[in-house]
């Protein structure tokens, strides 16, 4: 996937709702950084975690367009229910404003196929969720054992470099390294070297070719997970970003039929919106609609 497509697209909705989100998706896999580590790995586009975030990031940004969606699509349904309540649309075909009670009926047909498309779309949409955490929590599962398992086995050419720090000290080492270090497809021999330069720069420590060879072994496992990632999870943002075209468009699309129906209304003489029943209906529209938007 581009990297740089996704901050982008993501930047608005990310700089808005702030690093939490984030935070709170990797604690569902048990990933934990502190909060400057948070913020750098997630908009480092060649760091682990941040395409560990980027399916549920999407999401969740899908949801919220979802949510829009239907506030859009309740208030055109009231819209509906209280012009038949008034009982206009039971006039007589001979009473003025036929045609425009003529065009209501077919705005209310097309709004009651376009909620059912709808809700399809919505169901996919939670099945892709409940889908994609499901490989997400076994990988991170795996990452979570495999980082333990490296932390251990770094104690030892560690020690041979004098190094006598925490455990601790060793996990934010493999952190820092795996914030700043682009192994996700590019895994020479020379990039694995430069991991463990990086590592070094919590470690502080001196490190010759030998030492730096055993580190590269003790955390191939780590780099498997890593070069394998996208590819296990590409069709899940694809998928994601299938259905943030198709909410976009639904959000779009209950908007257009509530000028349309407006409109219709304000041709109808016997008929006026309550004003003061609209106003209890428009309080679940005022929400940024440009969230999400994708052109």
């Amino acid at each position: 996937m581009n990297g740089d497509e996704v901050n982008n697209e993501l930047s608005h909705w990310f700089s808005t709702y702030g690093a939490i989100t984030a935070e709170r998706i990797l604690g569902k896999y048990q990933v934990k950084l502190e909060y400057a580590e948070l913020v750098e790995a997630v908009k480092t586009p060649t760091s682990l975690y941040h395409h560990l975030v980027q399916v549920p990031l999407r999401n969740v940004l899908n949801g919220i367009i979802m949510d829009q969606a239907n506030d859009y699509h309740v208030y055109a349904q009231k819209l509906f229910i209280d012009y038949l309540l008034s009982g206009e649309s039971a006039k007589d075909e001979e009473a003025q404003g036929a045609v425009t009670r003529e065009a209501l009926e077919r705005e209310r047909q097309q709004l009651i196929s376009l909620g059912d498309e709808f809700h399809k779309i919505h169901g996919q949409h939670d099945y892709l969720i409940a889908e994609s955490q499901s490989v997400l929590i076994k990988v991170s599962q795996m990452f979570n054992s495999e980082m333990e398992k490296a932390i251990n086995a770094l104690k030892s050419p560690l020690k041979t470099a004098n190094f006598s720090g925490p455990k601790s000290e060793i996990r934010k080492a493999i952190r820092h390294a795996l914030i700043y270090c682009n192994l996700m497809n590019n895994q020479t021999q020379e990039n694995k070297f430069q991991f463990i330069e990086k590592m070094n720069e919590i470690f502080k420590v001196s490190l010759n070719q030998d030492l730096k060879a055993r580190m590269v072994l003790n955390l191939e496992k780590i780099f498997k997970i890593e070069s394998d990632f996208d590819e296990q999870i590409k069709e899940y943002f694809v998928k994601a970003k299938e259905i943030t075209e198709l909410a976009n468009s639904f959000r779009d699309q209950f908007y257009n039929t509530i000028l349309r129906v407006i409109d219709l209304l304000k041709f109808l003489p016997d008929y006026k919106i309550d004003p003061a029943q609209d106003a209890i209906n428009r309080e679940a529209l005022y929400f940024d609609k440009t969230i999400g938007a994708t052109r």
